[in-house]
């Protein structure tokens, strides 16, 4: 997907909404020929490609500092790595960890407040990473795979809850690419909780998601 972020605009890591840049030569929708060798743990891509391993980078990131953090002794870990976060073991006042979900409609209120034992919470959205391209186009940072393009689903923000981090990671952006309802009716299939916010001020939730309110 790195070669659509750029194309789009997607071409510094601070957003200031003006207009981006055109990024010439790009080639797009080349995943197909990406050869995962899961024995020797390798990956193979065409010359001249890029990989912009995203969110599910920084999820896996936030992961591994935990792991490192009970390993290392602590009793306790809540790891944030923007926005993907991770709670393992307790912390030193209770036996469970509280997170707010912030309501992209009316920030910094929270549209949930959550309650987590263990596991990985991850939210991905465009309120941030957004801007005008040179044609004057709005686009932000999540590419649909479909379209090579950013995704026209609707949603704002969405938020997903697993096992770990890059999963939730991982599917809080898969959600982001599909209207809201058809994004929960995904989460619910592979047994995820998690919500979502559309452009029309719509709140979605997994039926699975009261069992985390606080």
């Amino acid at each position: 997907m790195l070669p659509a972020l750029l194309a789009h605009g997607y071409t510094h890591s601070a957003v200031d909404h003006s207009a981006a840049p055109h990024v010439p030569g790009s080639r797009i929708g080349m995943s197909a020929m990406v050869h995962t060798d899961y024995a020797a743990s390798t990956l193979t891509v065409p010359a001249m490609t890029a990989i912009d391993l995203g969110g599910i980078g920084k999820g896996f990131a936030a992961d591994i500092v935990a792991e490192e953090l009970i390993e290392a002794g602590a009793t306790g870990a809540l790891v944030n790595v923007g926005g993907d976060l991770v709670v393992l073991g307790h912390p030193s006042d209770d036996t469970s960890w509280y997170v707010g979900i912030e309501d992209p409609r009316r920030p910094p209120q929270h549209i949930a407040r959550l309650r987590l034992l263990t596991g990985g919470l991850a939210t991905s959205g465009t309120t941030i990473r957004k801007w005008t391209q040179a044609d004057g186009t709005a686009a932000h940072h999540l590419i649909d795979p479909d379209r090579a393009a950013p995704s026209v689903a609707g949603i704002v923000t969405a938020t997903v809850i697993a096992a770990d981090a890059a999963t939730a990671e991982a599917f809080a952006t898969a959600a982001m690419m599909l209207p809201g309802a058809e994004a929960m009716a995904m989460l619910e299939r592979v047994q995820l909780a998690g919500l979502a916010v559309d452009d029309q001020g719509c709140v979605f939730e997994t039926s699975t998601l009261k069992d985390f309110a606080a």
